[in-house]
């Protein structure tokens, strides 16, 4: 059990980390074994997110205390656990949404993802989104399609051509 300093020190900690984060997502690890939550842990960490397990009152005091919208948690009774990053909001959904579904135990509450708050359907939704690089190459292969195209009729052209003159000849 946590004195009143070590609450206060939490929440502090807590409220800090929620204003400087930029995507947030609460989720509740309940049923998940260490291993698990470890696994979890290092999952995320490789993708620049931090995995912080809290108390759910702490988490509603900081949450309040950093200015941010308020997200409701009054429904839920469980354990909660807080992921934040710096980074892409498709990551932080990927990463939970992935874990939540191959173990069946972990589930997601909701968040704060690209200023404004999220309900879980959209964490759900945004984990369904390839990665930036998916999708730069994507784009990349849109805009190289028509340019490569146009080599090979270029170069069908020029083969024809050179057919033709070997054929007269």
């Amino acid at each position: 059990m946590l004195s009143k300093q070590q609450k206060h020190e939490t929440v502090k900690k807590l409220t800090r980390i929620l204003k400087e984060s930029k995507q947030i997502v609460v989720s509740d690890f309940a049923g998940l074994t260490m291993v698990e939550i470890t696994e979890l842990r290092r999952g995320l960490k490789k993708q620049g997110i931090s995995y912080q397990a809290v108390k759910k009152t702490l988490l509603e005091l900081a949450w309040r205390a950093s200015g941010k919208p308020q997200l409701d948690l009054s429904g839920h009774k469980g354990s909660a656990a807080v992921s934040y990053s710096q980074g892409d909001p498709v990551m932080i959904a990927k990463g939970l949404h992935g874990f939540a579904k191959a173990t069946k135990k972990l589930s997601i509450l909701g968040g704060f993802l690209m200023g404004e708050l999220a309900a879980k359907e959209k964490i759900a939704a945004l984990a369904q989104i390839p990665s930036r690089e998916v999708l730069l190459a994507q784009i990349l292969q849109l805009i190289l399609s028509p340019v490569s195209g146009l080599a090979r009729v270029l170069d069908g052209i020029s083969r024809s051509s050179a057919q033709k003159l070997e054929n007269r000849n």
